[in-house]
């Protein structure tokens, strides 16, 4: 039997930006792509980092078999739902409810017994609207702020007026309608591009750059009759700024205050989107001690605090071409890809091993299965196991495999699907460029076409 006291229940979404996002507010022109918001949706098995061996892991859909047991033999231990909580080519009504949604909508979470989670804690990726309604359906222990504080400081608003009330340098400003979009915008194009954001954008969504006054004058030209039908027209503008290297720094903010800093990870972006945490090298480190870096993050966890806000947080910072720093591009209050990242690089660490974390993405019409992956990459002596010391260490499987479920499921089968696979790359005696090569070489064989 579970010891319950002992026991969290670990949870998330990592589309919060979502939930958290007034329905009311204009959006900036964009393509969907469902294909990637399923992916999206199957992020959640990325958290069983945070999990030890008493704890539960709680996914929108079951985890692979092979990838967990694979996981479990390398010394991961945490349980997790054998059932999907919505079938994975569940309507918009599936699609629009976030995993609190679900939970809290069904008798059972999976096939997990709610007795063997009464009195376990709640542990969640991002508090969002439900969080609090399931913890009280399931008698779980919640130790985590209101959800309207959370939703206030995580807006991009939020980011750019704490700039300013730490009097630090800030070339953001907020606009209020298209025409003074259209105004300030042409501003700032005649000095260069600039960057509109949206309150809530996240990882190359809600971020749209600006490099023409034509391509602005359409853009506010869109957001008009937005505007003219109700929706309220509200983003950040400010310059795109030259930069040398994106990071991050996670820190802790405990329920009395107490700040506790936990990492700092360089991260590679490309168009706007994440695509991997590298730890930050002495250099990078002794730069930020010598420009105070640190103490602006203990500002920003006073300040947090002060608005009602603890927990898990996430700063984005750039190091800019010319030398300057700019320490806070947004404020994430929540979990990030980069303390997911700290937490693998702990279990490395017991092992004498160090790792980088990236994902690849794929199309494939293929029938291929993940344990089919699990046993090439094994056989050419990449698959990492802590005797080898190094290799890939999958971190994913439903992301990659999620859209070819989703065709099979409406009857529709060698359909050309997008999946894409994240995983952490335990160098070794190996170098980093080679294991990437190789894993990208393990997944041509198996008829996965990379892309992007």
């Amino acid at each position: 039997m579970i010891d319950t006291r002992k026991c969290e229940l670990i949870i998330g979404t990592f589309d919060a930006e979502r939930f958290w996002r007034d329905p009311n507010l204009a959006k900036l022109p964009s393509f969907p792509d469902l294909e990637m918001e399923n992916i999206v949706m199957a992020m959640d098995e990325l958290l069983f980092p945070f999990c030890e061996a008493q704890d539960v892991l709680i996914t929108r859909y079951q985890m692979n078999v092979y990838h967990k047991a694979y996981l479990h033999s390398i010394g991961f231990k945490f349980m997790s739902n054998s059932a999907d909580l919505e079938r994975p080519e569940g309507g918009n009504a599936g699609r629009n409810a976030n995993i609190f949604d679900l939970i809290t909508s069904s008798d059972r979470i999976g096939d997990a017994d709610p007795q063997w989670l009464d009195g376990a804690r709640l542990s969640p990726f991002a508090v969002i609207p439900g969080a609090d309604r399931a913890a009280a359906r399931y008698g779980l222990k919640q130790d985590f702020p209101d959800v309207e504080t959370v939703r206030t400081v995580n807006s991009k608003l939020y980011s750019t007026e704490l700039n300013r009330r730490l009097g630090l340098r800030s070339d953001s400003q907020t606009v209020y309608s298209h025409e003074e979009l259209l105004a300030n915008g042409l501003a700032l194009l005649s000095q260069g591009p600039f960057l509109i954001k949206d309150e809530f954008g996240v990882s190359g969504k809600g971020n749209l750059l600006i490099e023409s006054e034509a391509i602005l004058r359409r853009v506010t030209s869109y957001l008009g009759d937005q505007y003219s039908k109700g929706k309220v027209v509200r983003f950040i503008i400010e310059p795109f700024l030259h930069k040398e290297l994106d990071f991050s720094c996670q820190f802790h903010i405990d329920p009395d205050g107490t700040y506790r800093h936990i990492s700092v990870q360089k991260l590679v972006n490309y168009n706007f989107a994440y695509q991997g945490s590298f730890t930050a090298d002495d250099r990078l480190l002794q730069l930020l001690q010598e420009a105070e870096y640190f103490e602006v993050m203990k500002q920003v966890a006073r300040e947090l605090y002060l608005a009602g806000y603890y927990g898990d947080v996430c700063v984005d910072s750039m190091l800019l071409t010319d030398g300057r720093i700019v320490p806070i591009v947004e404020v994430n209050a929540r979990r990030s890809m980069s303390l997911i990242k700290h937490y693998v690089d702990r279990y490395l660490d017991k092992h004498s091993a160090t790792g980088s974390m990236t994902h690849v993405t794929v199309q494939f019409s293929c029938d291929v299965t993940y344990d089919q992956l699990l046993e090439t990459l094994d056989r050419e002596g990449v698959l990492y196991k802590p005797d080898r010391g190094f290799g890939i260490l999958p971190l994913s499987a439903n992301t990659l495999l999620i859209n070819k479920a989703v065709s099979e499921r409406k009857g529709i089968r060698n359909k050309q699907v997008k999946g894409r696979l994240y995983y952490s790359l335990i160098e070794g005696a190996q170098d980093y460029e080679r294991l990437s090569a190789k894993v990208k070489e393990v997944l041509s064989s198996l008829s996965f076409k990379i892309v992007g």
